[in-house]
């Protein structure tokens, strides 16, 4: 009797905590396909609406990249290949059990943060806008280098792509999957840059 108590008990307790998670947790496939579950067994004595995780998780792959154009003494000019921000930040904390915060978000962070306060054109939004181009473009100049081939670093060139993660097959929502890119143009760097 008591067994069978305690194991009723401990149902209903997972189960509370589970409809729960599923009501404060950020809208995904399976809140949205049990909404009026969860919301039956949450209202109206259950509402916390809590914040306990991001109110948008990333939902897409957006790989960063950068190129530079390097000036040699002689007056020659030469572009550099293409360069993988997001993937040195990747192969930083691949099998590293105590990865830098800075290669887990300072690239991801400042990408969102240019992207916040720019418009459709690509044009600043005020000084916040100035602010995350200075910082996208200070770390994309510190990832290549001041120098490369023993010429300066004098522009460099931001592209990304930015592929939408396909949504699990129980689920119901549907996303066009196709990568797009985006393309910034070039930026001049100057030493200062590089302090």
């Amino acid at each position: 009797m008591i067994a069978g108590t305690i194991a009723v008990l401990a149902i209903v307790a997972t189960l509370h905590v589970v409809m729960l998670f599923l009501f404060v947790a950020p809208s995904n496939a399976l809140s949205r396909q049990y909404a009026g579950l969860v919301n039956g067994w949450v209202y109206p004595e259950f509402d916390q609406n809590w914040q306990l995780f991001a109110p948008n998780p990333l939902q897409q792959n957006i790989a960063v990249n950068a190129r530079a154009e390097v000036k040699f003494a002689d007056g020659s000019r030469r572009l550099t290949n293409w360069v993988g921000l997001t993937a040195q930040d990747i192969k930083a904390i691949r099998g590293n059990p105590a990865p830098s915060h800075a290669h887990q978000n300072m690239l991801r962070q400042a990408w969102d943060f240019y992207n916040r306060t720019h418009d459709v054109k690509g044009r600043p939004v005020g000084l916040r806008g100035e602010l995350s181009e200075a910082y996208v473009r200070r770390i994309a100049a510190h990832r290549i280098g001041p120098r490369v081939d023993g010429g300066q670093v004098v522009k460099v060139q931001i592209y990304a792509s930015n592929t939408p993660i396909i949504p699990p097959k129980w689920s119901t929502e549907r996303v066009n999957t196709q990568t797009t890119y985006q393309v910034l143009p070039w930026w001049p760097v100057s030493k200062k840059e590089f302090q």
